[in-house]
């Protein structure tokens, strides 16, 4: 595998070679501060999948539990409203549209992983200090999650025995699978998913978080240290418990991360209990 063949896949071959165009109507209603259910409502409406999921996640017992039916979108946008509207609807966008074969990687699993670091990114950025939310555009933190690891499953989806093998090495060596990649291939994940940010046309605080959420320190864009970071920790309190994927794909250990950042590592035993509800959540959407 040559960088120059992964180019090649992610313009032609990868199932999100381009993103959604409901996803990216979608991104920017979520960046608009004068956008409301009523525009949300008029994308789903022109997606007929993405209407049918909507509607099977608003008749839930996890957001319906007066077990009232729910029949119509605005119906839908109502009982969820706003903020989980878009961000599920961002979610499904995207899932919808990548099939792997379950010997080559758990996309399950890695969803789960993915939806838990959107939604505990924002929960991370109200914990942080004041001048750092000055830093940090909160609209970006739920996509930031969702696709940091987007790499991965464009590298398995293209090139499934390579990576299949990468991933048994780490695991045999306890390392990260970044650094297997690297050893291999002379480029990781990482920097596909920067590549595709870029394509995307998604913005350069994003590309950022797609090149090095799993090595942050490496980053030289002071700018841009906040957000990685925030997605970064997330990823780690993800990580540190029991329900999250063997040891090659686990964050390491960055203090210094944390340190600039201004939290404290006690956030990873006091999101304990909130990894139950985000994991329920992600449970939901996963099953529309």
């Amino acid at each position: 595998m040559t960088r120059q063949q992964v180019i090649d896949f992610l313009t032609s071959g990868f199932a999100l070679a381009n993103l959604p165009d409901s996803f990216m109507q979608l991104q920017r209603i979520a960046n608009d501060p004068h956008s409301d259910i009523e525009d949300v409502v008029e994308v789903a409406k022109r997606d007929s999948e993405l209407a049918a999921s909507l509607l099977k996640l608003s008749n839930s017992s996890l957001y319906n539990s007066a077990g009232d039916e729910i029949s119509t979108i605005e119906g839908a946008a109502q009982l969820l409203g706003l903020r989980k509207v878009v961000e599920s609807s961002l979610a499904l966008g995207v899932i919808k549209k990548i099939d792997i074969d379950s010997s080559c990687l758990d996309l399950c699993c890695f969803w789960k992983r993915s939806l838990a670091v959107a939604t505990l990114s924002e929960d991370v950025y109200l914990a942080t200090p004041r001048h750092l939310k000055t830093i940090v555009d909160p609209k970006l933190l739920y996509t930031a999650g969702l696709l940091h690891d987007i790499g991965l499953l464009a590298l398995v989806q293209g090139f499934a025995p390579e990576m299949v093998r990468v991933v048994e090495t780490a695991i045999a060596e306890g390392l990260p699978i970044q650094e297997v990649e690297y050893r291999e291939f002379g480029f990781t994940h990482q920097d596909v998913g920067r590549i595709l940010f870029k394509k995307w046309n998604l913005p350069e605080e994003l590309q950022c978080v797609a090149g090095y959420h799993h090595n942050p320190i490496e980053l030289r864009r002071r700018l841009f240290y906040p957000l990685v970071d925030l997605v970064y920790i997330a990823d780690y309190i993800c990580c540190a418990s029991s329900r999250q994927p063997v040891s090659a794909f686990k964050p390491k250990m960055y203090e210094e991360v944390w340190r600039r950042s201004g939290l404290s590592l006690d956030m990873i035993d006091s999101f304990s209990d909130r990894l139950d509800e985000v994991v329920a959540s992600t449970e939901a959407i996963l099953s529309c």
